[in-house]
């Protein structure tokens, strides 16, 4: 069995059509407000946590690179981790976040474009229009180049359609852990994904 055939690789896109979905339908929702585009790419420089299957698809992404590709992919990988440890005084643990970014993802190309952008993590997918998460209804996150902080809107779907994406991440959590797949200690996260094989934790 390949990685692109694993059927949790499969659930993962999965998930990512359907949050692929929902981005377009809030940009329909939400119109000019929505300054998501090509060359737009402030939220690439965010601190973000991603999971083994996440890792894994990258993982396999970044294998299939030809080989200087993949060797200056890579180099920027380490030197993302290298900022990124520094940034978390290197105790980062699950869970944990800081406020603004300043680390650009190690796939952003020279023209401000995502480099492996089929394979990229199902928050990167979301993020742009309002996010709502069940668990912590009393707030909606948006990015604030489309939003300014307490600025209102209007969308009748955002709270089932998005709901939904919540609990479909979960149950593919759910369904790694009940197939076996490996957890790790460490936090993974997009450039971590770049230098080590991560298909290695899948069940």
């Amino acid at each position: 069995m390949t990685e692109q055939t694993h059927p949790l690789i499969r659930q993962l896109e999965s998930v990512c059509a359907q949050a692929d979905a929902e981005f377009e339908r809030g940009r329909a929702v939400h119109g000019t407000r929505i300054l998501c585009a090509a060359g737009c790419n402030s939220c690439c420089s965010q601190l973000f946590q991603i999971t083994e299957v996440e890792a894994a698809r990258i993982a396999a992404h970044v294998a299939q690179l030809p080989q200087i590709q993949r060797d200056l992919l890579q180099s920027r990988a380490e030197e993302n981790l290298r900022k990124r440890a520094w940034l978390f005084g290197g105790n980062e643990r699950w869970g944990d976040g800081l406020s603004g970014g300043g680390n650009p993802c190690p796939a952003l190309t020279p023209e401000g474009a995502c480099g492996m952008y089929d394979a990229r993590p199902v928050m990167c997918r979301k993020f742009g229009v309002p996010i709502f998460n069940p668990d912590k209804p009393q707030s909606v996150m948006a990015c604030e180049l489309n939003f300014k902080p307490g600025e209102a809107f209007e969308d009748a779907q955002l709270v089932s359609n998005q709901t939904a994406l919540y609990r479909a991440q979960q149950r593919l959590q759910a369904d790694w852990n009940e197939a076996g797949g490996r957890r790790d200690d460490r936090p993974w996260n997009v450039a971590r994904a770049i230098v080590e094989d991560a298909r290695e934790f899948l069940p």
